[in-house]
């Protein structure tokens, strides 16, 4: 589903600012709802925790607003509201100008990619004209150093009034200038509040970052893997049908304890529908960025990550180098690092995460996520031009590296869903390799060009050596023969196998593969061979037994076994007893004779068939019951007789 932002695209709007600027007074203002929702913030006058409402613009338009506390105790919280808005409402007080939360929110909000807002110089009514024409001029010089030079700046009070309507028609205009907002995929929802309600049960809300839920809805949360069924959806207080991405959201869920649910959960679609959505994991790569007032990031060092509305402790690896230094960005793996670190996180590519310092807790940077099923590479400069590569969008440079680096295995689909690719994207970027002649497909997976040429010749290596070493069986099934070219997939396996059948190289027969032209014996094989012929056809209708054979030859059974065997494949013996072998030749004449005979009389005895061919009776009997096995005679009382052909 793609959601158009005109005209009723859902939008959320993120408040930002130091404490005490203003910014819950502003939003019941515009709103007419006051989101300071616990006694405690009320007494105190400062924000707690998130507060939301809805606000409708000039123009029609619903937007769903975040209020987030401005008290560097409450950062963490304020990370846990922006993440997920479309853009800010930065609150300056005139009186006070910019301080240091103002400086941390809008690094955050950078760090997001948030990427435009409008920013509201607050109580005007306590500052004459000379100091609010100074405060502006302070609010443009701090917005000229950011990626927010130039954003609209409206003066206000909420006290009053003056400026809102104008604060109005500056959103109205921001809001209208999202073109398209993608929202499509599976539902994810980062939840921020779980309660119970008296006759309802369960309840959990959230900005949904993506997708819709609708009631009835089978969803899953993550991580746990907990199994639930959205009972009824809410946007805004407001039972609806369906709640898309970009709405704040509420969802009454079945089949789960509120008691069971903590903030920093994810709500998630429990079935992909064709796109992949990133299994909770306890590590992934990423661009990480660094901001250029904070300290240095080194290799190895614990941090605090925020991510979605959760927290986790964990260890940074910066790829390229040992350390990132401010204003400095580049590639870097982490998971997790203690004290609550290896917590299992839901990330998937492309979301945005915020990295702060363990003490003194402060914003040093932040990043984007590339890849959400990190791989070992033995080749560290290889890995950080693959994540480079992902960071600038390149996925054909991507896709070069990941198939190198994957060698035989190859890359599939699943692997590009972790770089936040869903199939049809990750189908056309390998399509599009393969027509480049960069990669090759098999089966539904790519590798580096030539890798199959590869395969192919250590299929027909490995049918080689098996047969040698097993000239009694030089057939190999394929599940064989992928454990001696692994990693190659057994399912490109097979469709190369079909190729090499195709160019005449390979025959398929019921117990597997083969070389065409059958088993290539060693010649000391081949000798014995001459030499078994010879024994045999010295005696073409008195063979000797194995056990003679083995005392006369000085071999081990299963060698003789087997080199016996590949003499019955090539047509040359015929086994007509469990130790007994007659040449080929001598079975078509024994069977011509009989034919002869039957065709005078209409039975022969085994003495009869023995007197015949002036062999002993145990060979006799050997030979009628293999022509009976061919289905050319039966057994009738003591003789036998011609099988009646239908």
């Amino acid at each position: 589903m793609e959601t158009q932002a005109l005209p009723d695209a859902p939008l959320t709007l993120g408040t930002a600012g130091h404490i005490d600027h203003g910014k819950t007074a502003l939003v019941t203002l515009l709103t007419g709802k006051n989101t300071d929702r616990l006694r405690e913030e009320r007494e105190r006058g400062i924000s707690i925790e998130l507060g939301y409402a809805e606000l409708e613009l000039p123009g029609g338009r619903r937007l769903s607003v975040v209020d987030v506390p401005g008290h560097e105790r409450f950062v963490r919280t304020m990370v846990a509201g922006a993440t997920g808005i479309d853009f800010f409402l930065l609150v300056i007080a005139a009186d006070d100008g910019v301080m240091p939360q103002t400086v941390e929110h809008l690094a955050v909000l950078e760090l997001l990619g948030v990427q435009r807002g409008v920013v509201a110089l607050t109580k005007a009514d306590l500052a004459d004209d000379e100091l609010l024409e100074l405060a502006r001029a302070d609010v443009v010089e701090f917005l000229a150093k950011t990626s927010y030079a130039g954003a609209p700046l409206v003066t206000v009070s909420a006290r009053d009034g003056r400026g809102v309507w104008e604060l109005l028609a500056a959103l109205d205009a921001v809001a209208a200038d999202f073109e398209k907002v993608r929202r499509d995929g599976p539902a994810r929802l980062p939840i921020d509040r779980v309660f119970a309600l008296k006759g309802t049960g369960t309840v959990v809300t959230g900005t949904l970052w993506r997708g819709e839920i609708r009631a009835g809805d089978a969803l899953l949360v993550e991580p746990g893997g907990r199994k639930v069924v959205a009972r009824s959806v809410q946007v805004h207080d407001r039972a609806d049908e369906a709640a898309l991405g970009g709405r704040r959201v509420g969802v009454n869920l079945r089949g789960v304890d509120h008691g069971d649910i903590e903030r920093g959960q994810w709500l998630v679609a429990a079935v992909g529908g064709g796109t992949a959505i990133a299994g909770p994991t306890t590590a992934f790569e990423a661009w990480v960025t660094v901001l250029g007032g904070a300290r240095s990031l080194r290799s190895g060092e614990r941090v605090r990550l925020h991510h979605g509305t959760a927290q986790y402790l964990a260890r940074l690896q910066v790829l390229a180098g040992t350390s990132l230094e401010p204003g400095a960005q580049g590639a870097a793996g982490g998971g997790g690092g203690g004290g609550g670190g290896g917590a299992r996180r839901r990330p998937a590519g492309h979301d945005r995460f915020i990295l702060r310092a363990l003490s003194p807790v402060t914003t040093i940077g932040g990043g984007t996520v590339l890849d959400t099923r990190p791989r070992r590479w033995h080749d560290r400069a290889a890995h950080a031009a693959y994540c480079a590569a992902l960071h600038e969008g390149d996925i054909a440079r991507a896709l070069a590296l990941l198939a190198e680096r994957a060698g035989a295995a190859g890359v599939g689909v699943a692997d590009l869903a972790a770089v936040g690719l869903d199939e049809r994207e990750a189908r056309e970027a390998c399509s599009t390799a393969e027509e480049a002649g960069e990669l090759e497909s098999r089966a539904g997976r790519w590798f580096v060009a030539d890798t199959a040429a590869g395969a192919a010749d250590g299929i027909l290596t490995a049918l080689r050596t098996l047969a040698r070493e097993r000239p009694e069986r030089p057939q190999s099934a394929p599940a064989e023969l992928a454990a001696q070219v692994a990693p190659f997939p057994i399912e490109a396996l097979t469709s190369l196998l079909a190729d090499l059948q195709k160019g005449g190289r390979v025959v398929e027969t019921a117990g597997g593969y083969a070389l065409v032209g059958g088993a290539t014996l060693s010649q000391a094989q081949e000798r014995l061979i001459a030499a078994l012929l010879e024994r045999l056809d010295a005696e073409p209708f008195a063979p000797p037994t194995l056990a003679t054979l083995l005392q006369e030859e000085g071999m081990q059974r299963r060698e003789l076994l087997a080199v016996l065997d590949v003499l019955a494949q090539r047509g040359r013996v015929v086994r007509a007893d469990k130790d007994l072998w007659f040449t080929a030749a001598a079975v078509d004449e024994a069977r011509r004779r009989l034919c002869e005979a039957l065709a005078r009389a209409p039975e022969i005895t085994l003495a009869g068939f023995r007197d015949l061919r002036g062999t002993g009776r145990r060979n006799a009997q050997a030979l009628l019951e293999l022509f009976d096995r061919e289905g050319l005679t039966r057994r009738q009382g003591d003789a036998r007789v011609l099988r009646t052909r239908h």
